[in-house]
């Protein structure tokens, strides 16, 4: 993956001004601060790649003006630097010990188990229905008329998936054969709902009327209401594991850290009443 490790940067220059140069290992470094699934299209583009460049050059360019100028002997801005410093490293440290802890598959699906037995009622599901449609629009009787003869069509045994790509008007639906896919009662608009109660799978409605025009409607299947297979929620489960687990693992060792620690309470309160 684009950036996964800063030391693979080979040192290669990308950008120079005068004798100030940017590498390729100044790139990589900044790219650390863009999430691992983002980085490859944020130097796709020419135009945001120069964009880098450039600020990465005026960053170093006034950088070193800085240097000529005193600031970092300003013992305020070496404060700054050490802190920045220290949230670099420490940043680091903690990515470092996330892949020393990264928890195994076993784990993972003990956790994501255990979470959808103990909190069963947050995996339940309503009765939901599975549906294709095809929408014809337009004024007056003519989509009327179209419907009722794509109807007569779908019953001489043309194909109701192929109709709906050729013909709905539905754009969300229309290249996937008129699938709805899955939906409860009441996502639907009321005379949609209504035309589907009485249907069996398999069967296709007489044209229905809606705000949106005009529908054939293919009822595909019915599924009751109940709790969702965890194969379905297992991915989820199990990412949720991870950042959970890392986390604790994340906090035991600030804990480890900072265990003996002590407050200097006149101190903290004599700086408190100066940054007033």
């Amino acid at each position: 993956a684009l950036c996964a490790n800063v030391a693979m940067a080979q040192d290669e220059v990308l950008m120079q001004v005068h004798g100030t140069q940017v590498t390729d290992r100044d790139v990589m470094a900044e790219l650390q601060r863009v999430p691992p699934e983002a980085r490859a299209a944020a130097v796709a583009k020419p135009g945001t790649m120069q964009a880098i460049l450039k600020t990465l050059m005026a960053r170093r360019l006034l950088a070193s003006e800085a240097r000529t100028n005193g600031l970092v002997a300003n013992a305020d801005m070496q404060a700054l630097l050490k802190i920045n410093e220290e949230r670099i490293l420490s940043d680091a440290r903690m990515l470092q010990i996330d892949a020393a802890g990264e928890p195994d598959e076993a784990a993972l699906d003990a956790y994501a188990r255990n979470k959808y037995q103990a909190e069963s009622k947050a995996f339940e599901v309503p009765a939901q229905t599975h549906a294709r449609h095809i929408l014809l629009t337009g004024d007056g009787d003519e989509p009327r008329a179209q419907a009722e003869k794509l109807l007569a069509d779908i019953k001489g045994g043309a194909s109701f998936e192929e109709l709906a790509k050729a013909q709905s008007k539905d754009p969300g639906s229309a290249a996937k054969g008129g699938d709805l896919g899955f939906f409860a009662e009441g996502r639907m608009v009321p005379e949609f709902d209504a035309a589907l109660k009485n249907m069996k799978p398999g069967e296709v409605s007489a044209p229905v009327k809606t705000q949106f025009g005009w529908h054939l409607i293919q009822l595909a299947e019915r599924r009751p209401a109940g709790k969702r297979p965890y194969d379905e929620v297992r991915q989820d489960l199990q990412s949720e594991a991870r950042t959970r687990i890392l986390s604790e693992k994340r906090v035991a060792k600030s804990t480890a850290l900072l265990e003996g620690a002590t407050y200097q309470e006149d101190a903290i309160k004599a700086f408190v009443e100066k940054a007033k």
